[in-house]
């Protein structure tokens, strides 16, 4: 398996569907996932006149 498929496994399905993995870190204590936020507007979004 590759790692970001890895990645994609543990993480909640809300990061994987509303940010992309930038890279990551693995040390002996701790690994660091960076995470960008997806530019993407949903559909209900666009059309919902009630958000800010």
């Amino acid at each position: 398996m590759k790692p970001d498929q890895l990645l994609r496994a543990i993480l909640p399905e809300v990061l994987i569907d509303n940010f992309d993995i930038e890279r990551y870190e693995k040390s002996e204590t701790r690994f660091d996932i960076w995470l960008d936020e997806k530019k993407e507007q949903l559909r209900e979004d666009k059309y919902n006149k009630d958000t800010g």
